[in-house]
């Protein structure tokens, strides 16, 4: 019965119009650029009262990401957040990146250190970043991780000046529209970045004798054992991997086991 009474507190708090919040990710939805799509999440985050959005394309990457970054300074976050994030991979260790590595529905984090259900405090640059964030006027943030092909995650944030039950609250009543949002913008970046999937033609390129030779490696043979289960030269396995990192447009052999893997080529086991 207290469960129940304080999930309809939170609630009666968390109040949103689901009609608007329908119009507003069928705004973005609609949207074939950058301008009107902002433009759609700033009403999604007005209806939230989550003032603030934040976004990057692939949570796992330590790579600055330009796109992001720039979404960052539309958005109004101040330059030294921006910079700080992708500091030594700062963006990598916060607790909202790597809660999105293995969260696939949306969830609420505090950005101070007593929060409920987080692992550890926060602490060196992610607790300058967050108390940076607290400066703006922002105690928690509400995390939407958007599951790809091909082992990526992307994610959008909503930055607010709720506490934690109150985000949490949030995420019951709106739950759906903010995955769809976070699915439609992140499409819409990827589209407008001409960040495509591979195509079959590109899948198809391998020839036998190279997929052999790859689906060995990815398992974890050598050159040698890998010749000899095939009955070739070692220098003609090193020839078959040399083009396999050729037409993946890996920049090793071990990113090309990587990428052949997420296209679903080869098994590592």
């Amino acid at each position: 019965m207290a469960v129940a009474r304080a999930r309809n507190r939170r609630r009666g708090r968390a109040a949103v119009d689901a009609a608007a919040l329908q119009s507003a990710v069928l705004a973005l939805a609609g949207a074939r650029q950058l301008g009107p799509a902002e433009a759609a999440l700033g009403e999604l985050s007005a209806l939230i009262a989550m003032p603030r959005a934040i976004w990057t394309g692939d949570v796992a990457s330590p790579l600055r990401e330009p796109a992001a970054e720039a979404f960052l300074r539309r958005q109004g976050w101040p330059a030294e957040i921006v910079a700080a994030l992708w500091e030594g991979g700062v963006a990598l260790r916060m607790p909202l990146n790597i809660r999105c590595r293995f969260e696939h529905l949306p969830f609420a984090i505090s950005l101070y250190d007593d929060h409920r259900r987080h692992r550890r405090p926060y602490s060196g640059e992610q607790k300058e970043v967050a108390e940076m964030m607290r400066a703006q006027g922002f105690n928690a943030v509400l995390v939407v991780p958007v599951r790809l092909p091909h082992a990526r995650t992307a994610m959008l944030g909503f930055a607010g000046p709720q506490p934690l039950d109150e985000v949490e609250a949030i995420i019951e009543a709106a739950a759906p529209h903010l995955l769809f949002a976070g699915h439609v913008f992140t499409a819409l970046q990827d589209r407008l970045a001409k960040r495509g999937t591979a195509r079959e033609e590109d899948r198809a390129a391998l020839t036998p004798r190279e997929h052999d030779c790859l689906q060995l490696a990815a398992q974890g043979f050598r050159e040698a054992e890998i010749a000899a289960r095939n009955g070739i030269r070692p220098t003609t396995v090193r020839y078959h991997l040399d083009n396999v990192v050729t037409k993946l447009g890996a920049r090793t052999r071990a990113h090309a086991v990587a990428i052949a893997a997420q296209l679903g080529l080869v098994s590592t086991r």
